[in-house]
């Protein structure tokens, strides 16, 4: 049975390079009809939609826990080049034949998203075959088999831009038919409607956790369509003439050529249509906000409550997560702990760019630039709010999610971090141990040859408080939550949304949701604004503090189109400390400023581009622009 599901899945595509098809034999497909003549066999079906398998699944979240998914290392948050797909992706060499990745790590979306479609297609075709299941179940099933089809067409549109929509499986008969591209209002249009039929039609509002951790319900649909409108409203596709020359071979303009100040109200609603849902709240601190918090115990709980916020299970635990699916944070685990705790040295690295955009304390944008802090190198000589004495004053006084999300030098940490490089002597009394990336230290390249760190920084968020890097597989292949979308993105959807339709006579709507995102986050709200554009600023950036490493940016920076051009936000290299240099935790030599990667991003970026092979089969296939 499996060898039949996977010849069904092996060649999904609705498009011309789908041919395999064909060499089905008719008793394979009798085998089809036998599979969904049992419930079982449809039940696992029914479970293929949702895989988060990264080899042969769908993959339906956007960002994996590992080192090959673009969605975080290719954008101004990673300064990553272990991997040579993630720099065609960073260095601004992809084309059409260049950046698919390698066995294992299949980065060609565009076809595994098809497969999945098609996969979705034929379930729904087949399902009243199986008179061993009932009507209800039946019934959900159908709606979520049509929502996941709408899914990956909406993951598609936000890679590829407007795409080909597939309704239903193809026969022998078809399977070779060129097919256009809809348009992009076409596709979302499309999309959208689909979504209400699925709320309105049988899809769960809430699930048994215990038996269906990682299904989607209709909040996550009504959450996924806000994000859909939002996606429709921005500066990428609202009125975008850059593509105006994009079109299909009949002359049909694929891009909206006119603004519409209307589109940003219908993101507005859909948004709001989620907050309303009495399920979904942030994730606070037990008590509530601590906003600038004075002592280190209510500092360390704002800390650990945001670290709780993507590795937490449960609507009781966590009633932050709309749509949340299991995921393994061994790799991510393993790349992203310093060397003296990670078995892959921290190789995860970040820039120092990025790490400089973090608020500080008292919630606001730090005065200095990268450059500032290496012209006079400071160091604490006390110790602070989430440092300690000798702390390089970059890192110093800054806000709770820095803490949370960043390993910096002379960080002291201990969340049962238990790595193979750690004696007792490595330890204080208290079994804390310190982040020591400069050249000599358990986390420096004289200790971690091959995969290691290359700019003294990597990731801390996503790592579960009781993490282990070594011992049982349990304590280092945690399953944790990664968030599709949570409700902290929701919240700064509606205040962009709401800014850019209504600007200052809904300001007081505005700053009640973003500051909601500050104050949980331990950092006083805005009073007020001055402007529309002073506070589209504002919302931008705590997006990106907000929403880091969970594969947001790399998509907000595409639909404001800022990502390119001489200010382009993915288009200047990137700077960490000097590896090669340093024997102690305030030695200067350690603490100048170095290149660490290359990022050139061009407007062709915005969009992936197809396969020459697959456009030179489907002649009706217009290739991204600009390629």
């Amino acid at each position: 049975m499996k060898k039949i599901i996977y010849l069904l899945l092996a060649s999904l595509m609705i498009l011309p390079g789908c041919a395999d098809y064909l060499d089905q034999s008719p008793e394979e497909l009798n085998s089809l009809d036998k599979v969904f003549a049992s419930a079982n066999q449809v039940r696992k079906w029914h479970a293929q939609m949702f895989s988060t398998n990264n080899d042969n699944g769908f993959m339906v979240q956007e960002m994996m826990y590992c080192g090959q998914i673009p969605f975080i290392w290719s954008t101004d948050e990673a300064a990553y080049t272990q991997e040579p797909y993630i720099r065609n992706w960073s260095e601004g060499r992809m084309s059409p034949d260049s950046y698919y990745g390698y066995t294992g790590y299949n980065l060609y979306f565009f076809e595994r998203f098809y497969r999945g479609i098609r996969h979705c297609n034929i379930f729904m075709e087949n399902l009243d075959q199986c008179a061993e299941m009932g009507e209800l179940e039946k019934r959900q099933y159908y709606a979520e088999a049509r929502f996941m089809r709408a899914y990956y067409h909406w993951m598609l549109v936000r890679l590829y831009g407007p795409v080909p929509i597939s309704d239903k499986s193809r026969g022998g008969d078809e399977i070779a038919k060129p097919q256009a591209r809809n348009t992009f209002a076409e596709c979302i249009e499309w999309i959208d409607s689909e979504i209400n039929w699925c709320c309105e039609n049988g899809m769960r509002a809430e699930l048994n956790e215990s038996l269906h951790l990682g299904m989607p319900t209709i909040g996550a649909a009504r959450a996924i369509q806000a994000r859909m409108h939002l996606l429709a409203a921005s500066p990428m596709y609202n009125g975008n003439t850059t593509y105006a020359n994009w079109k299909n071979n009949d002359g049909t303009v694929l891009i909206p050529q006119t603004y519409n100040k209307e589109l940003w109200k219908k993101a507005a609603d859909a948004a709001k249509v989620v907050i309303d849902m009495p399920q979904f709240d942030l994730l606070r601190p037990e008590g509530g906000n601590i906003v600038s918090p004075k002592t280190a115990e209510d500092f360390e709980k704002v800390v650990e409550n945001i670290r709780k916020i993507t590795t937490t299970w449960g609507s009781e635990n966590n009633p932050e997560n709309i749509w949340a699916v299991p995921n393994s944070v061994q790799w991510w685990g393993k790349c992203a702990l310093p060397g003296r705790w990670g078995v892959w040295k921290g190789r995860y690295s970040l820039p120092l760019g990025f790490v400089n955009e973090f608020f500080m304390a008292d919630g606001s944008t730090t005065d200095k630039s990268v450059d500032d802090w290496f012209t006079n190198k400071q160091f604490s000589s006390e110790a602070g709010l989430g440092t300690i004495p000798g702390t390089f004053e970059m890192f110093v006084g800054r806000e709770p999610r820095f803490y949370a999300d960043i390993h910096f030098p002379n960080q002291r940490v201990n969340y049962y971090y238990d790595g193979q490089d750690n004696s007792a002597a490595d330890l204080d009394e208290e079994g804390y141990g310190i982040v020591d990336f400069w050249y000599a230290g358990l986390s420096g390249h004289s200790h971690t040859p091959g995969d290691r760190n290359t700019s003294g920084l990597s990731p801390r968020k996503n790592i579960p408080l009781d993490y282990k890097s070594t011992g049982s597989t349990d304590t280092w292949q945690l399953t944790v939550p990664f968030p599709i979308i949570r409700l902290g993105e929701i919240y700064l959807s509606y205040a962009e949304a709401l800014n850019e339709y209504y600007g200052q006579s809904k300001a007081s709507e505005i700053l009640q949701y973003l500051n909601a995102i500050r104050e949980r986050a331990g950092i006083p709200g805005y009073k007020s604004y001055t402007t529309q554009e002073d506070m589209r600023e504002k919302i931008r950036h705590e997006r990106m503090i907000e929403l880091c490493y969970e594969g947001q940016r790399w998509f907000d920076a595409r639909r404001w189109f800022i990502a390119h051009g001489p200010e382009g936000v993915f288009n200047h290299n990137e700077y960490g400390f000097d590896m090669s240099k340093g024997e102690h935790a305030t030695d200067p030599s350690f603490f100048t400023k170095t290149q660490v990667a290359i990022k050139r991003f061009d407007v062709k970026h915005y969009l992936m581009p197809i396969k020459s092979s697959e456009v030179s089969l489907n002649t009706e296939l217009v290739q991204a622009p600009f390629y």
